[in-house]
C-alpha cells in the first residue's frame, strides 16, 4: 500500500490484520464446508440445493480473495497453512452431518454459519467505521452478501 494509503489508517495495523485473517479463515472454512456439502448431500431436494451450495462455496472463496487483497495492502500475510485456518477462525467449522439425506440439518448448519458471519462483519464494519475506511467498506460489502445469503437459506428452510 502506498504512503498516503497507510497514513489514513488510524487503527492499529496488527489488530486490523488479525481481524482480517480471522475473517479470511472463516471464508475459507465456509468455502470448504459448502463445497463438501454440495458433494455430500443426497435425497429429495438435494438436486435443488447442490447448485446453490456450489455457488455459495464459490462466493465464499471470492470473499476470501478480497480479504487477502486487503491483508496484502496493509503489508500483512494471509493465513498460509490450512491447519491454521481453524486456529484463526472466529466462526469455526461445523463438520457436515453423518446423514447425507438430512437436508434440514444441512440448511441449519448453513444458517448458523451465515449468522456468525453476519454478526462478525457487523461488529467489524462498526469497529473500523472511523479508523480504517477501506477495511470498513470491505466488511460492509461482505455483510451485505451474507445478509442476502441468510435470507435465501431461510426460504429454503421454510420450503422443507
Amino acid at each position: 500500500m502506498g504512503k498516503t494509503g497507510k497514513e489514513i489508517v488510524k487503527a492499529n495495523i496488527n489488530e486490523v490484520l488479525n481481524d482480517l485473517n480471522a475473517a479470511y479463515s472463516d471464508e475459507w472454512l465456509a468455502h470448504f464446508q459448502y463445497w463438501f456439502m454440495a458433494k455430500w448431500i443426497r435425497g429429495l431436494d438435494a438436486d435443488t440445493l447442490k447448485p446453490v451450495l456450489e455457488e455459495q462455496s464459490t462466493d465464499e472463496l471470492g470473499h476470501a480473495g478480497k480479504i487477502a487483497e486487503r491483508i496484502l495492502q496493509l503489508g500483512g500475510r494471509p493465513v498460509a497453512h490450512p491447519a491454521h485456518l481453524l486456529e484463526k477462525s472466529g466462526c469455526g467449522f461445523k463438520e457436515p452431518t453423518g446423514d447425507p439425506t438430512d437436508l434440514k440439518r444441512v440448511i441449519q448448519d448453513v444458517l448458523e454459519a451465515e449468522s456468525c458471519a453476519i454478526k462478525s462483519y457487523s461488529r467489524l464494519a462498526e469497529k473500523y467505521r472511523t479508523t480504517d475506511m477501506v477495511t470498513h467498506e470491505l466488511f460492509e460489502d461482505l455483510l451485505k452478501d451474507e445478509v442476502s445469503d441468510e435470507e435465501e437459506w431461510e426460504r429454503f428452510m421454510a420450503g422443507l
